[in-house]
């Protein structure tokens, strides 16, 4: 039976995980290219002596690694042809056989060693290995290595109850400690009910959530494509067992993400946050309420003695890495907007550019896909978790409903990019296909900016991670914490305002010949939701109907920006009716009167014309005055009371648009 989980609760994020083989151990970062830390060796070397062996992350030389990256990363988004994907496989595999073969040479040197083969990368040039310290020293001295670091597990920090949005230091935010916990509230506050209404749902598109794996028959994600991968050592990993579904450390298919037992710590972490990402189910909706998902379980199982006294969930550093790279691998086939990772560790007062989450990251910003990290809930001024604080991942905080700082917010001045809210948020849990949940964290902020992602992606398909990221951060609303007395804002996003600022949609406006248009026939550029007037000029005797993406004979006619469109102006020349008259002397009763009867045929040039009424002028020395307006199939009109002079009449057929055509002349005497 599942253990009662409190109503309102942080959850999420992020302490080290000390197993108990671990104790004393402390994450640190990754080694930066071509640089071997002595501290960081040291202490390998010490836990290697102690224990035996050292896991490690091992980053090593590939010839040409720099172009062979390039070339792979040229291909943006799902392939649109046979040939695409011809050569985006032949870039790809390019740079899997080199990063292969190197690796081989790497364990070629460590023949007569003790060590274990934990993971392989595909396109990244890492290896995972536990390692002897005989092994270790031979890596230390290897010209063809980097970098080594130790791979070390996280785990999801267990739930801290909540009674209201208490703000750093205990202050309560403002407007009081009262919240109603509604994801709805959050759609509206970033905007996100507002580009819906532009028709940027997410639709298309997919967001990564490498997490703890997810409850797909619940209701939240009906309708929706889910893609599972596992990417799972186990504690131990013993041989290539692991925690996956299929007993392996690796598993791709439908089943392979289902969630572990609810014994464990943390256990439906995922189902949460997958849904305020893209859930939506009646009248609750995620932020990008119409993208499908892409879940990756990546953590493994930990005991109560790993733990501190409940059986948790660890995601190993190498099996996060895989996760992001896997993301890489299926860039052809989806369109994928975002990755997001809401767990960490350690605590960083500056960018942890050593991690081998950098180089995950980057593969990912390469081809346009943001990888979305959670600041962590340790109340931490000045220093956020792994790998939020890796400098090309985008870093998100939580804030309150109120647009304040909660207290258990990690914040760093310049490593955390947004904000966006993070307490009190309902969404899907694991417990049945219909249970919802309010919880607190970074890791439910951050999952607000991944959905953002989806929608700005669907508007802007080729917009670069540095483009939309801008963006949010130039229109967002700041946020200003104690932790700096309250100096440096940080933008909380502003979905709407982020993609007025940065769509400019074409309206191509064409005319025929017979006419011109006010703004002149040409391609121009607008702002999202702009509403354009554009004025349709006939020549003389001409009338004219809207296509495109206006219709009808509006003069002017809106444009409403909301996608590229084009309208085209079809003027037509009206011609004159055949028309002919003669007057009659008419008596009765001792009474005489003239009238004038006047006899007209439609043109047959007109035909097609949409001719909605015929107007009789009286002229004048060329001056006209209105005398009659009949219907469009009426082809007589009697002019009573004429009288004996000459008149002379013009008639004229109308078009729909209101334009009259050529008169007809006609003198009656």
């Amino acid at each position: 039976m599942r253990n009662p989980k409190k109503k309102v609760h942080t959850s999420s994020i992020v302490s080290t995980l000390l197993l108990a083989v671990l104790l004393g151990a402390l994450p640190f970062p990754a080694l930066a290219q071509g640089q071997i830390n002595t501290a960081d060796i040291d202490q390998l070397r010490q836990k290697a002596w102690s224990q035996g062996k050292v896991q490690v992350i091992v980053h090593f030389v590939v010839p040409q690694i720099g172009e062979l990256s390039t070339a792979s990363a040229k291909f943006w988004g799902v392939d649109q042809s046979a040939e695409i994907t011809r050569d985006r496989t032949i870039a790809d595999t390019n740079l899997t056989n080199a990063i292969e073969y190197s690796s081989y040479k790497i364990l070629a040197e460590l023949q007569g060693t003790e060590y274990d083969e934990v993971a392989r990368f595909q396109y990244l040039p890492f290896i995972a290995l536990q390692v002897s310290p005989g092994a270790l020293a031979l890596l230390e001295a290897s010209a063809d290595v980097l970098g080594i670091e130790e791979d070390l597990p996280t785990k999801l920090i267990d739930p801290v109850e909540g009674t209201g949005e208490e703000g750093k230091g205990g202050n309560p935010a403002a407007g009081g400690n009262i919240v109603r916990p509604m994801l709805d509230d959050t759609a509206n506050l970033v905007g996100a009910k507002t580009v819906w209404g532009w028709g940027f749902t997410g639709a298309g598109w997919y967001v990564a959530v490498l997490d703890t794996g997810i409850r797909r028959s619940h209701q939240f994600f009906s309708g929706k494509e889910i893609i599972e991968a596992c990417r799972a050592r186990g504690r131990d990993w013993a041989g290539h067992w692991g925690d996956c579904p299929n007993g392996l450390t690796t598993q791709n298919g439908p089943g392979s993400a289902v969630h572990y037992a609810s014994t464990y710590l943390g256990w439906d972490h995922g189902t949460h946050v997958s849904g305020i990402a893209t859930g939506n189910y009646g009248s609750l909706s995620g932020i990008g309420k119409e993208a499908n998902i892409i879940a990756i379980k990546v953590f493994s199982k930990f005991t109560a003695r790993d733990c501190g006294g409940s059986p948790c969930l660890g995601a190993w550093v190498s099996d996060s890495v895989a996760g992001l790279e896997y993301v890489y691998s299926l860039r052809g086939r989806y369109n994928i907007s975002s990755a997001n990772i809401s767990f960490g560790s350690g605590s960083y007062p500056s960018a942890c550019n050593r991690d081998s989450h950098k180089a995950a990251i980057d593969l990912l910003r390469s081809v346009g896909i943001a990888t979305v990290t959670a600041t962590g809930n340790n109340e931490y001024c000045d220093a956020v978790c792994s790998p939020a604080c890796v400098s090309t991942s985008v870093a998100v905080g939580a804030s309150t409903k109120y647009d304040s700082e909660p207290y258990f917010n990690n914040w760093h001045k310049t490593m955390q990019r947004l904000f966006a809210p993070g307490y009190s948020i309902y969404s899907s849990t694991g417990d049945s296909d219909s249970s919802y949940e309010s919880w607190n964290g970074t890791s439910m902020a951050a999952p607000h900016v991944a959905g953002a992602w989806a929608l700005m992606k669907q508007a802007i398909p080729s917009a670069s991670v540095s483009r939309l990221l801008n963006a949010l951060r130039n229109t967002g609303r700041g946020i200003t914490t104690s932790c700096d007395h309250y100096t440096t804002p940080i933008p909380r996003i502003r979905i709407d305002k982020a993609l007025l600022s940065l769509i400019k949609f074409r309206l191509t406006i064409q005319s025929s010949a017979n006419g011109t248009t006010n703004p002149v026939p040409g391609v121009y550029a607008y702002p999202l939701n702009v509403v354009v007037q554009v004025t349709a000029i006939p020549a003389r005797y001409c009338g004219f109907i809207w296509t495109g993406d206006a219709t009808g004979t509006a003069n002017p006619v809106s444009v409403t920006m909301n996608r590229n469109k084009s309208i085209r102006a079809n003027f037509r020349y009206i011609y004159a009716p055949t028309a002919t008259g003669v007057k009659v002397l008419n008596r009765s009763f001792s009474q005489e009167e003239y009238i004038n009867i006047l006899s007209w045929e439609a043109n047959p040039a007109n035909a097609g014309l949409e001719i909605t009424k015929y107007k009789i002028y009286l002229m004048n020395n060329g001056t006209r005055s209105l005398l009659a307006v009949v219907g469009p199939d009426q082809r007589q009109y009697t002019h009573r009371k004429a009288g004996q002079e000459k008149i002379d009449y013009a008639i004229v057929a109308v078009h729909r648009s209101g334009y009259e055509g050529a008169p007809a002349l006609v003198t009656v005497q």
